[in-house]
C-alpha cells in the first residue's frame, strides 16, 4: 500500500535539501528521491516551490498544487472592498477592531482563522494533521514577512497548535475563548464538482477516514464565552444532532450559532 505522503527532493539545492529533511523528520513523512515517481509510491506530494510548501494529490488527473497564502491578491481585494460584512464575523458578533479571543478548534488551510485576525481578533488555531500544521506554519511565516503591514498585524495575532483540539479545549486556560470556531470535515463527494474549491476537495481527500472526534461541540459548549459557530453545508444536519440558536445560511454552507446564555459566572 502506498504511502499517504512523502517528501520531493526534486529540483532542490543543497539547502533546500536539509530543509526538507529537517522537515521530514518533524512530520514523520519519508522522502522521495527525485529519481522516483511520485504516483508510485504515494497519495500526496509535499514539495517546495517558489519558497512556499506545497501540497498536491498524486491521482490521475488531479488539481493542481495547494499552500497557505494569507497575502494572495484576492484575499487582500476581498479585505479592502468588502461588499458586505463577512458573515463569518457576523454569526461570531465580532466587531472590526475588537480584540475578541478566538479559538479555531478545525483550522484546515486558515481562511476563516485569518479572517478572524484580520479583524482585530486573537485567534488560537488548533490543527491535528501534521501536514496541514506544516502548511500553516510555513503559511504563517511568509505572511509575517510580507510587505503589507495589514497582513503582518493579522498574523500575528494567530497563534498556532499542533494535536487534537479535544485535547487542547481540555487543558486550562487562563483567559476562555469567548469564540469557539468549528468548521468539520464537510462529507465527501463521490465526484467533484465545479462547487467545491480545490483546497476543499483535497482536504476532503487528505483527511477522509479521520471524521472529527465525537463530543467535540459539547466540549466548545463548556470552554466558549459568548457562542459557538459552527460552519455546516447548507443542506447537512446540525452537528451531532445539536440544535443551534438560529442559523445564518449563505448559498452553499450555513453558519450555526450556538449563544451561552448563562455567563454570569465569567
Amino acid at each position: 500500500m502506498p504511502e499517504q505522503c512523502l517528501i520531493a527532493l526534486a529540483d532542490c539545492d543543497a539547502s533546500a535539501v536539509r530543509d526538507l529533511e529537517i522537515l521530514g523528520t518533524q512530520l514523520s513523512v519519508p522522502l522521495l528521491p527525485a529519481e522516483y515517481a511520485p504516483q508510485d509510491f504515494c497519495q500526496f506530494l509535499l514539495f517546495y516551490q517558489d519558497a512556499r510548501l506545497r501540497l498536491r494529490s498524486t491521482a490521475e488527473g488531479a488539481s493542481g498544487a495547494v499552500c497557505v497564502d494569507f497575502d494572495s491578491n484576492s484575499l487582500q481585494y476581498r479585505q479592502r472592498h468588502p461588499a458586505q460584512p463577512e458573515a463569518l464575523l457576523k454569526a461570531a458578533a465580532v466587531k472590526q477592531g475588537h480584540m475578541t479571543r478566538v479559538l479555531d478548534a478545525t483550522a484546515g488551510f486558515g481562511l476563516d482563522a485569518y479572517l478572524f485576525a484580520a479583524s482585530g481578533s486573537v485567534v488560537t488555531l488548533c490543527e491535528r494533521s501534521r501536514i496541514l500544521h506544516a502548511l500553516l506554519d510555513d503559511g504563517i511565516r511568509r505572511a509575517s514577512e510580507s510587505s503589507d503591514e495589514r497582513v503582518r498585524q493579522a498574523v500575528s495575532r494567530m497563534h498556532l497548535h499542533s494535536g487534537d483540539s479535544l485535547t487542547l479545549m481540555q487543558a486550562q486556560w487562563q483567559e476562555r475563548p469567548e469564540i469557539v470556531y468549528l468548521d468539520p470535515m464537510f462529507p465527501e463527494r463521490k465526484k467533484k464538482s465545479a462547487k467545491v474549491k480545490k483546497n476543499m476537495f483535497l482536504l476532503q481527500q487528505l483527511l477522509h477516514g479521520n471524521e472529527d472526534a465525537p463530543g467535540l461541540l459539547a466540549q466548545a459548549l463548556t470552554l466558549a464565552v459568548k457562542r459557538v459557530v459552527v460552519k455546516r453545508p447548507r443542506h447537512a444536519p446540525f452537528l451531532d444532532g445539536h440544535a443551534p440558536g438560529f442559523t445564518l445560511e449563505g448559498k452553499s454552507s450555513r453558519f450555526d450559532v450556538y449563544p451561552i446564555i448563562n455567563t454570569d459566572n465569567y
